[in-house]
């Protein structure tokens, strides 16, 4: 059987040390905010439509910025890669479950374990990339993050 390929985009929004996930409907595990391109975008414009879809919110631009590009499992769809560009930033105005969204959970980065089944996209690459990147000297910026895998 043949793996299929998703290309995603997602949105890491850190506040006070904690990371916003969301549960989509008829789903168990948390994930980002973000999802699937519409014919014709490009990803800037793709997370800003699904962020204001899915949290009733607008991306902050000033803060917008590139966290990278993983390969990982797909959390919902079954023998399925996954391959997210995901950026991080604020939100302005208050996050709200909208549309396909059903929870809101905010969670901590330097937890050892969670209470909630959380996506591979968050388990695999970005969490130990915002764990590291917190234990940094304020001063210190982390290394943006290799792109992984074949992405024809």
């Amino acid at each position: 059987m043949t793996q299929s390929i998703l290309h995603v985009v997602a949105y890491a929004v850190v506040e006070n040390k904690k990371l916003l996930t969301v549960r989509k409907k008829n789903t168990q595990k948390f994930m980002f905010p973000g999802g699937k391109f519409q014919p014709g975008e490009n990803a800037e414009t793709a997370i800003q439509r699904e962020v204001r879809e899915e949290l009733s919110c607008d991306v902050d631009l000033t803060t917008f910025n590139t966290l990278g590009k993983f390969v990982t499992t797909a959390a919902n769809e079954a023998n399925t890669q996954l391959v997210a560009t995901v950026f991080q930033g604020g939100l302005i105005g208050s996050p709200v479950a909208s549309n396909e969204i059903a929870e809101l959970q905010w969670i901590p980065i330097m937890a050892e374990s969670y209470g909630i089944e959380l996506a591979p996209l968050l388990t695999e690459w970005v969490l130990p990339h915002l764990r590291a990147a917190s234990s940094l000297p304020a001063s210190a910026s982390p290394l943006n993050p290799p792109i992984l895998g074949d992405f024809e």
